[in-house]
């Protein structure tokens, strides 16, 4: 049997790692993964179909958006996106050994999520609601962006009660 060298194995590795129940956690099927990629990048970016294989989704976000650049995005993801919550988890393919598109695409609850993302080193990803109703991604330089109502409503917020918050942009995606 040929042994995996791609960004799953990363993820499964990580689990591993942090000795995490991956009940809650699971690689979405390649018959479902390309139908919800697509939904996810008509509701919130400019790029359509043609993101699939498009890298830093963060550069073509929709409006309402906003941005936060935090110490450790991870904590904040879970106090911003309800603990019983089950999300999309968008992950760069950045060993660009995937055969179709740059993305892989998880399904899970965003406490294990977060864990994942702490126990990894720095890659781009998105969460995404699952109703399609906002979008948080972080960027390659640390920047925790939201796209939705919802979210930018609950970023802007952090913004302005937080004090451990360095700012960088102000709605500028």
């Amino acid at each position: 049997m040929t042994q995996r060298l791609d960004f799953r194995v990363d993820i499964e590795e990580a689990i591993k790692t942090l000795n995490l129940c991956s009940n809650n956690f699971r690689l979405v099927s390649l018959h479902e993964y390309e139908e919800i990629l697509v939904s996810i990048l008509e509701r919130f970016t400019t790029l359509g179909k043609k993101g699939l294989n498009y890298s830093w989704w963060w550069s073509s976000f929709k409006k309402p958006s906003c941005s936060i650049h935090l110490e450790y995005a991870p904590d904040v993801l879970k106090e911003l996106v309800p603990l019983e919550e089950t999300v999309w988890f968008v992950t760069e393919d950045w060993k660009r050994t995937k055969q179709h598109g740059n993305f892989w695409l998880y399904e899970g609850g965003i406490a294990l999520i977060a864990d994942l993302i702490g126990e990894m080193y720095g890659f781009e990803y998105y969460i995404v609601s699952k109703k399609f109703e906002w979008l948080l991604g972080e960027d390659d330089r640390g920047v925790l962006i939201a796209v939705g109502q919802s979210m930018t409503e609950k970023i802007e917020y952090l913004k302005s009660n937080r004090q451990s918050v360095k700012q960088v942009h102000l709605n500028t995606f």
